[in-house]
């Protein structure tokens, strides 16, 4: 794996890209990260990915290494915004009609990237879309999950912990850890990309997306009850459940996850 910076008009933006990048007739895939963590989730997929496109997992502003942006609130990061990020990073480099790939609150950057130039991306991939009533998005926003803040003695530390372990109860201390690291990069207020989607018509992206190559999902995912909703709102050419994946199979179980991209991306190219 390597990594490096691109430097957007807001600041810098993070990635992480194989080590070997072939650049030949294989296509960029740009992939984003579910909040509130970063491309870390993706280390270990990066090498094996390359075998058939030019992967790229990038940092959305404010999460991982990647900036926000100098006096900016982090509110005025809209959906918009962030899919717009996509774009950037395929013209950064040189993709005309880069693969999108995203990952719960990256899943609906990645859909709106579609919808916002009808017809660039060579193809969509979307692992673990949430798609809430407007009811939900409503009590989300009233207090699904505040800001901390940093204390003298470290108990926000103890919190994030708590509501990491509270989220994925199997997780182990190593995961768990790792977990916390991205929400300490993020920042007491780590939650702007989800306000972001919870103030967003994902329907509206939906219908001018185009039709989706793979609604991917688990069947041990935290959002996996979703995936139906996604398969109703969202036109796919495919709907795919991992049996026993989580959130996480890309770190998780890497043959699985490369497996059912390669299916979709090698035989959309052939």
């Amino acid at each position: 794996m390597k990594a490096g910076y691109l430097r957007a008009p807001w600041g810098l933006v993070h990635y992480r890209a194989a080590e070997e990048q072939v650049h030949d007739d294989r296509p960029l895939l740009v992939m984003l990260h579910q909040s509130p963590l970063s491309s870390r989730r993706y280390r270990k997929v990066l090498g094996e990915l390359a075998r058939f496109c030019v992967p790229v997992a990038v940092d959305t502003p404010g999460y991982g290494c990647s900036e926000v942006g100098s006096g900016v609130g982090r509110d005025e990061w809209t959906v918009d915004r962030y899919a717009d990020l996509a774009w950037f990073v395929a013209d950064a480099f040189g993709a005309e009609r880069p693969w999108l790939f995203g990952r719960a609150t990256g899943a609906v950057f990645a859909l709106h990237a579609a919808a916002r130039r009808p017809g660039r991306a060579a193809g969509v991939v979307l692992h673990g879309v949430p798609v809430y009533t407007e009811e939900e998005k409503a009590a989300r926003l009233a207090d699904f999950a505040p800001p901390y803040t940093p204390t003298p003695d470290g108990a926000h530390l103890d919190w994030i912990w708590r509501r990491v372990t509270g989220e994925y109860p199997w997780a182990g201390p190593e995961l768990v850890t790792d977990l916390v690291r991205d929400y300490l990069h993020a920042g007491p207020d780590f939650a702007s990309s989800y306000r972001a989607i919870w103030r967003h018509d994902l329907h509206a992206s939906a219908r001018r997306a185009g039709k989706v190559d793979l609604l991917l999902a688990g069947s041990a995912d935290r959002i996996g009850y979703m995936h139906e909703r996604a398969v109703t709102a969202i036109e796919h050419r495919e709907a795919r459940v991992l049996p026993g994946a989580t959130d996480f199979v890309a770190e998780q179980d890497p043959a699985a996850f490369c497996r059912a991209l390669a299916a979709v991306i090698e035989t959309k190219g052939a």
